[in-house]
């Protein structure tokens, strides 16, 4: 039921007037040429957290291979102002900045003192750049996603908060009520008739494996408000 809500509020699918019929028509000739793991990632796109992530990740072992974070339930509940957030879906990257990160973050990521400064156009250019092991851990991390990912290569987008490719961001959240529907996660399984309160707990599906019908962490996305192109996320600070 995950992947199948995931299809619904995709821009492949979704019943909204958001998407011209020739973007449509491109999306799904995009989606003939993926994979099987691409196109999970598509409909469940994977997200984390790069701000803090452990000492463990970002760093190549022997053989080349970076660990990644871990992934985080799509929903803004598991977001906060003061983080640095990567999703993928097999097509794109997008990194969202919230207006509450540190400064000295900021500095090192992107050379930039204060959140105003920083510019998204500019910022992939800088990372990895300045020789900062943050900065290094995260250009590492981005490379190993885009080893993942039979593309020619993987665009990055970095969007501060409030910026209007924001929306795109929150609408790929498919947990919480987005513009493609206006259902939580658990709303979803409720109307197709699961009862989501018997397995709580389960983490996000990795590497494309189908989950099952329970909502991975729980309850999310019931006390923010509705998310896509709604607005800001009510996120915890």
């Amino acid at each position: 039921p995950l992947y199948i809500m995931g299809m619904l509020k995709s821009q492949a699918f979704r019943g909204t007037n958001d998407i011209s019929a020739d973007m449509r028509t491109a999306i799904w000739m995009r989606l003939e040429t993926m994979n099987v793991p691409q196109m999970a990632a598509y409909y469940y796109p994977r997200m984390m957290a790069l701000h803090n992530a452990p000492d463990s990740c970002g760093m190549p072992d022997e053989h080349g291979r970076v660990a990644l974070p871990d992934m985080l339930n799509l929903t803004s509940e598991s977001m906060t102002q003061d983080g640095i957030y990567l999703l993928e879906d097999g097509d794109l990257i997008l990194m969202w900045i919230g207006r509450a990160v540190d400064t000295g973050v900021l500095g090192a990521l992107f050379g930039v003192p204060s959140f105003e400064q920083l510019d998204p156009a500019q910022g992939e250019q800088v990372i990895g750049t300045r020789g900062d092991p943050l900065s290094n851990k995260i250009a590492h991390i981005l490379a190993q996603v885009r080893s993942e990912r039979t593309v020619p290569f993987m665009q990055l987008k970095i969007i501060r908060c409030g910026d209007p490719l924001e929306a795109r961001f929150f609408a790929s959240l498919i947990e919480d009520r987005t513009i493609g529907l206006q259902s939580t996660y658990t709303e979803f399984l409720q109307r197709m008739g699961y009862r989501p309160q018997q397995a709580q707990g389960q983490n996000p599906p990795m590497g494309g494996m189908p989950p099952g019908g329970a909502p991975p962490g729980g309850a999310p996305g019931m006390s923010g408000p509705p998310m896509g192109a709604m607005g800001s996320p009510g996120m915890r600070r």
